[in-house]
Parts: structure tokens; C-alpha cells; sequence
């Protein structure tokens, strides 16, 4: 082991540690100080949460309609949502404290392309506004091979290319709601995960492997690249909103108990299950990206940590992504952006 040490460079050394560190403060985070006592009232205010009928969602959405907030729980099921809004309704009606919003269903398919358009005028055809779209929902750990309606990888199909063809074409009632929001209230808030700085394709993203029949065979590789895609869409949309008043941030919701660890090894399952948070913890860090006056236009190439607060030692490579060519990085968040543009595009009209 000594010989080993003495082989590796400090830089190596230094690398190794930080990302340890860095793993390791995401997995025991400090509690949380953004909750449903910091959060002012919500009156007046639309949100949209993908995936609000069941985890990190279905928390988030108790929350925001316990604050007065107009809260669309947007899924596949519509049987599934009906129960998720009944099961709020009825808790809401126990607290003193709640002051009873609106909950709204929305149908759509994150990993069928062609459910996104007709998902987004039916909310258009409803509401004038739109102050935060929670991309929430997402798929992890499934079994290589799985691809989406369309022939993605699942994982990428479904956390990256459904979220940013729902953000762009809410882009124009996002941008009308900042003309007369408060100065960065509107936002986009994606999902990622700390998986991004433990495995994954060097930089965070293989366009090789995103090619038909040549997607990886390691379900961790897979979940992780998607994951890190959606940091660099939080990140391009950011770039190229924030003139529209518009503030996208990613956030890593944390180590939770939720469906998402559903068919994985029951030894697995029981090594995790000391570090297992509750999902409403990780529907306080998404409170945080989407709420907290701490966040402005800008914040898109910083990471959201558990239970609110921003990561200090994000891995090198990833900063290198985000930044393009002309800045001295390698421009891999720019050509990600573009990707999805080219395979969502013909998906769009609604």
C-alpha cells in the first residue's frame, strides 16, 4: 500500500480525496435550513412537478400546495396522480397550519416524445404563468438494453431528452411570467445525482455510446451520464435564458428511500439502508433550487447539494464540460444542448 502512495502523484492524491469528500458530505448532509417554515406563502404562484404522485415529488408537491401554490403533479398515470392529489388533499386537511393551494393533473410521458406536446398545451390552455418547472421525474438502475418509445437508452431517453423538450416549449410562458416576477423567481430546476462524481464516461457524457445498438452495458454508466447531461442543460439553459429572466439550476436531491432503488439486490438494499434519508429530504433541496432567494441567473454551472447548499468541490472534468471551447473547456455541455435539440425537434409542434 506504500509503495502504491509513493506511485501516485499528489495531484492523483488530491484528486482521489476530493472527490471522497466530496461523496462523503452529499451521503451525511448537515440538516436542512430551507422547509416548510421558511417558505412564504404561494399564493398566485403556478408550479409544474414531474413525477409529483410518488417520492422526492409527491412531497414536493405537499409542500408547495400547503403554502397556497397552484401545483400541477404531472405522470404517465392519471389513476396514479388522482390518488397522489387525494392523499394530499386529505393530509393538508389535518395541518393548522397549511393554507390549501390548488393541485391540477397533467398526462405526460417523459419516455415517449411524442406525449410532451400535448401535455404542454394542455397546462397552456389552463394558466397565463408559470413561476417554477420542477423536473423531477426520472428513471435509474434500469437493466441495459432498455430503450424509450423513440430507441434511446432509457435513461438517457427519459431524464434528458423528455425534460428538455417539456423546458423548451414552456420557454415562452416561463419568460412571460419574469416580466413581471420578482427578479429571478422563475426558474427550471433539474434533477442529477452524486452518482456523476463516482462513475460515468469521462467529462460525464459519451456521445458514442448514445448511438443506437452501442449504449453501455453498464446500467450505472448509463444512469450517470444522464445524469450529468442534466447538468449541462441546467447549465445551457441558464447560459441562454438568464437575458429572459429565466434561472435554471441543477440539484442532487440526495441518498433516499424512494422507488427509484426498487428490483435493486436485496444486499444491496440492506448496505444502503443506514445512509437511506426519507424522500422529504430531498424534496427540501428542491425547495431550496426552486425557492430559496439564494439562487440567481448565473448559478446554472454550480451543483445543488443535500439538503440545500452548493457543492465546493465539484469534479474538475465536469467544469471543463460546462465551459465552451472558447473558454478553455472542452465544450461538451454545448454540444449536449445540441443533441437534444436535434433528436426532440420534430417533437415539438403541438
Amino acid at each position: 500500500f506504500k509503495s502504491l502512495l509513493l506511485l501516485l502523484s499528489k495531484q492523483t492524491i488530491h484528486c482521489i480525496l476530493t472527490i471522497i469528500m466530496g461523496a462523503w458530505t452529499q451521503l451525511f448532509p448537515p440538516s436542512p435550513h430551507f422547509t416548510e417554515v421558511q417558505t412564504p406563502s404561494l399564493a398566485g404562484k403556478v408550479f409544474i412537478v414531474t413525477g409529483g404522485n410518488s417520492g422526492v415529488g409527491f412531497e414536493l408537491a405537499k409542500i408547495l400546495y400547503s403554502k397556497g401554490g397552484n401545483v400541477y403533479v404531472a405522470g404517465r398515470s392519471a389513476t396514479k396522480i388522482a390518488t397522489a392529489i387525494e392523499e394530499i388533499k386529505a393530509e393538508a386537511a389535518k395541518t393548522a397550519s397549511s393554507t390549501a393551494g390548488q393541485l391540477n393533473s397533467l398526462i405526460i410521458d417523459l419516455g415517449n416524445l411524442f406525449t410532451i406536446a400535448p401535455c404542454v398545451s394542455d397546462f397552456l390552455a389552463k394558466e397565463s404563468r408559470l413561476d417554477v418547472l420542477f423536473n423531477n421525474a426520472g428513471v435509474s438502475r434500469q437493466p441495459p438494453g432498455r430503450v424509450t418509445t423513440q430507441g434511446h437508452e432509457i435513461h438517457m431517453g427519459t431524464n434528458c431528452l423528455g425534460p428538455y423538450l417539456l423546458t423548451k416549449l414552456l420557454l415562452p410562458i416561463l419568460t412571460k411570467t419574469a416580466e413581471s416576477a420578482p427578479k429571478n423567481s422563475v426558474r427550471v430546476v433539474f434533477t442529477s445525482s452524486g452518482i456523476i462524481d463516482l462513475a460515468g464516461p469521462p467529462g460525464g457524457v459519451s456521445f458514442a455510446e448514445l448511438e443506437p445498438g452501442k449504449h453501455s452495458g453498464d446500467m450505472n454508466r448509463n444512469y450517470s451520464g444522464s445524469k450529468a447531461g442534466n447538468w449541462f442543460l441546467a447549465s445551457e439553459f441558464d447560459r441562454r435564458y438568464a437575458k429572459d429572466g429565466i434561472a435554471a439550476v441543477v440539484q442532487n436531491p440526495g441518498t433516499l428511500r424512494t422507488p427509484g432503488w426498487n428490483g435493486t439486490p436485496w444486499l444491496m438494499r440492506a448496505m444502503m439502508a443506514p445512509i437511506f434519508q426519507p424522500p422529504k429530504m430531498g424534496a427540501y433541496t428542491e425547495l431550496w433550487a426552486g425557492l430559496s432567494p439564494d439562487i440567481k441567473s448565473g448559478d446554472g454551472q454550480k451543483f445543488i447539494i443535500p439538503w440545500g447548499r452548493w457543492n465546493t468541490t465539484p469534479k474538475k472534468e465536469h467544469l471543463a464540460s460546462l465551459k465552451s471551447k472558447k473558454e478553455g473547456g472542452t465544450g461538451l455541455a454545448v454540444e449536449f444542448f445540441d443533441y437534444c435539440e436535434a433528436q426532440t425537434k420534430e417533437f415539438a409542434a403541438r
